[in-house]
């Protein structure tokens, strides 16, 4: 799971967001950067792809730290009070 959380993961959200912008800059066989400007479906895309990409990268530095933390201290449970 670690392996997953430090390799896997950056690689699946910077894909997630070279997609995203592809998506957003490119139509019909061209580079069209002004898309993006002018709103509407392409920003959509481009939004979409940051927002997905570093939520996607965020949640698993998170779950990491608390698998790492749980190592260190022995796995063991603290009585909640």
């Amino acid at each position: 799971m670690k392996t997953y959380l430090r390799v896997v993961n950056p690689i699946v959200s910077v894909v997630v967001l070279v997609l995203c912008v592809w998506a957003a800059t490119w139509d019909e066989g061209s580079f069209k950067l002004a898309q993006i400007a002018q709103g509407g479906i392409p920003t959509y895309f481009l939004a979409k792809g940051v927002f997905c990409s570093s939520a996607l990268f965020i949640l698993g530095r998170v779950l990491l730290f608390l698998i790492e933390r749980a190592e260190q201290s022995g796995g063991e449970k603290r009585p909640s009070s």
